[in-house]
């Protein structure tokens, strides 16, 4: 299956794929930006201008970045691409002063905001995924200063997109961008040479800067997809099953205990109970599963990545025991979906392998297997599961304005997203993310074509929130996670931006154009339906 490749960084294209998408209208909405309105937000969020003069406007270029093994890869060149950046906004933007400022740990946020009195704005830029410093951008934004914030393609995308939700949720008022394409920054970050003039404020800046990033967005493209027809099940029907569902949280949690969502019961279990099974599997089962994934996988092409085309010696055979294990856990409780701390329990040392090819196995026949002890993500995959029989794709989500694209990315994908009884598409088994050979996982290559929708419950809440893609197949990028399936956003990619703070970063993605009997099952739930797109 080919797949869409990254070319050379230009001028014009940093990357080929997806990453970011904004709706500033709604943002600035929703933050109560007018003219009027921003003086309800205190003298520091008010009217501000400098006098005008004084050389070229200065300001702070913020970049967040944590040496990790994380997003956007292990040994990611932050400085050399901080200094792509400025480059390009030194050019760009021939009346503005670029500052920068390295920010690597919470502790350093300090050396950003101790500049509010000697510049004009800042732009921060979110290079990696810093969770840590996901709060940076609430404290420079909250100092009143004309704001700019952006990230790095399937690099800073979550803490930027749950950062910028938290500006919205806490209404305070700045512009973001959310693409691949460098242009466009710089296109909004020309905006700041306008800061000085009388009367302007944040509110008013982020509003020019929307302005400019809408007019970079591109026309929208046919939604055409292959038919692709699903059987639904009865939504009351559906109800009554999923609150007969029972389900395991392990590593994360209350042990012994159980918790209604929705209905449905989650049971709290520690490692040391996946670890008594793990000692008793059958060395040679769990070697026949690690021979049959080897032989089912598709062969990396020569020179793709980084990193050796084949984990460590022995560790698919151990990935194949822990499915073996979690076999046993499943059956003993009585039930056929877990949702697992996954690494977590690995860092710790009481998962002895991920469990990532065991949980493809469980979507690929009919169970789930859900990452990072995530109960809402857990109940997201049973409706899409008990409504179609089709696996959901957990996955964390970078858009880009520059393709009205969206890409899912994560660790764990089903290779049969039409269910257990539909054809199958390939994959390769890679390390993971953070290329330690200890770890192993598949890279599903999703098929293209067809009409996706992507929701996630907030159970706290009472909400679901939903918005649709038509897939284009998996993207080929050394960045993220290893399964990447880009999706043309159906809609309006601008509205993808404000719910991130509430929803958290993960989406739940199912093949089907299923927007209507999803919302439909989430209100019979007792959920507020959310269209994000």
């Amino acid at each position: 299956m080919q797949t869409h490749q990254e070319h050379g960084r230009s001028k014009t294209c940093v990357e080929c794929g997806c990453c970011h998408g904004i709706d500033r209208r709604r943002f600035l909405r929703r933050c109560g930006v007018t003219v009027a309105a921003a003086g309800l937000l205190g003298p520091r969020a008010g009217t501000w201008a400098a006098e005008p003069g004084g050389g070229k406007v200065r300001v702070a270029a913020v970049f967040l970045a944590q040496t990790r093994k994380s997003w956007p890869y292990p040994g990611f060149d932050v400085e050399g691409r901080q200094r792509e950046i400025l480059a390009a906004l030194a050019q760009g933007c021939p009346t503005v002063e670029f500052t920068p400022i390295m920010v690597n740990d919470p502790g350093e946020v300090g050396k950003a905001t101790a500049m509010k009195d000697e510049v004009d704005g800042y732009l921060v830029y979110v290079a990696t995924l810093s969770w840590s410093l996901r709060g940076a951008i609430t404290s420079v934004a909250s100092l009143g200063k004309p704001t700019l914030v952006a990230d790095e393609f399937l690099g800073g995308c979550g803490a930027f997109l749950t950062g910028c939700g938290d500006l919205s949720s806490r209404k305070i008022p700045a512009a973001a961008v959310s693409s691949t394409r460098l242009d466009d920054l710089v296109a909004v970050a020309r905006q700041f040479a306008t800061v000085r003039a009388p009367g302007t404020t944040p509110a008013s800046f982020a509003r020019q800067c929307d302005e400019a990033y809408r007019a970079t967005f591109p026309a929208r493209g046919e939604m055409k997809c292959e038919v692709d027809p699903v059987t639904l099940g009865d939504v009351g029907e559906c109800v009554k099953r999923l609150r007969q569902s029972r389900f395991l949280i392990v590593g994360s949690g209350p042990a012994g205990q159980e918790q209604d969502f929705l209905g449905a019961k989650g049971r709290y279990l520690d490692f040391d109970e996946l670890q008594s099974f793990y000692d008793k599997v059958d060395s040679d089962k769990a070697a026949e599963w690690g021979n049959r994934w080897s032989q089912e996988a598709v062969e990396l092409p020569a020179g793709s990545y980084v990193e050796p085309s084949r984990p460590a010696p022995g560790v698919i055979e151990k990935s194949g025991r822990v499915y073996l294990a979690v076999l046993e856990l499943l059956k003993k409780y009585g039930t056929d979906s877990v949702t697992m701390n996954c690494l977590g329990g690995f860092a710790a040392g009481k998962l002895p392998a991920y469990p990532c090819l065991g949980f493809r196995q469980l979507l690929n026949d009919g169970g789930q297997g859900v990452c990072e002890a995530q109960p809402d993500d857990t109940l997201s995959m049973l409706m899409a599961r008990i409504l179609t029989g089709r696996p959901g794709f957990v996955s964390d989500p970078a858009l880009d304005t520059s393709k009205n694209q969206v890409v899912y990315a994560h660790c764990v994908g089903t290779t049969k997203v039409f269910g257990p009884a539909g054809k199958t598409n390939g994959f390769h088994i890679r390390t993971l993310h953070d290329r330690d050979p200890r770890g192993a996982c598949a890279e599903s290559l999703m098929p293209a074509g067809y009409m996706t929708t992507s929701f996630r419950t907030n159970v706290a809440r009472k909400q679901m929130v939903v918005h649709q893609a038509k897939s284009l197949g998996p993207l080929s990028s050394e960045k993220g996670c290893r399964t990447k399936l880009i999706g043309e956003v159906r809609g309006d990619i601008g509205k993808l931006f404000d719910q991130w703070d509430q929803f958290g970063w993960h989406r739940v993605t199912v093949y089907g154009d299923l927007k209507e009997p999803l919302a439909e099952f989430g209100k019979a739930l007792g959920l507020e339906v959310i269209d994000e797109a």
